[in-house]
């Protein structure tokens, strides 16, 4: 595993969360004022956030079981969920609903992954 790799992967994880984060707790703010300019931007960042999560979890985490595990796999089911309400399940006029939904589950998913190093 190269240092620099991690770094990367860990880089592209942080700033796509923040990303798709920040605009949903946006959107769901405003009323859906610029949805349908993000919803492309938003999946991209989601998908990058995913990946390079699963690849970080490969890299530092395979085969742990340990609390920080356990709290880690709760953040990234609640983002994997979030991304499925935002991406799949709801559409077109129940959208905004769905990321008000989705705003709740990454702000679980961004506490999970800010305290996971200290439980």
């Amino acid at each position: 595993m190269s240092l620099a790799f991690v770094v990367v992967a860990v880089a592209l994880h942080v700033l796509s969360s923040l990303f798709w984060a920040g605009t949903t707790f946006a959107l769901s703010r405003s009323g859906g004022l610029g949805l349908d300019a993000l919803r492309r931007p938003q999946m991209a960042a989601a998908t990058a956030a995913i990946l390079s999560g699963i690849a970080l979890w490969a890299l530092l985490h395979r085969g742990g079981d340990g609390r920080a595990e356990h709290v880690l796999a709760t953040g990234a089911a609640a983002a994997l969920i979030a991304a499925l309400i935002q991406f799949g399940l709801l559409r077109g006029g129940r959208a905004l609903s769905g990321q008000r939904v989705a705003a709740g589950l990454l702000a679980v998913a961004a506490l999970c992954m800010a305290v996971a190093r200290y439980v």
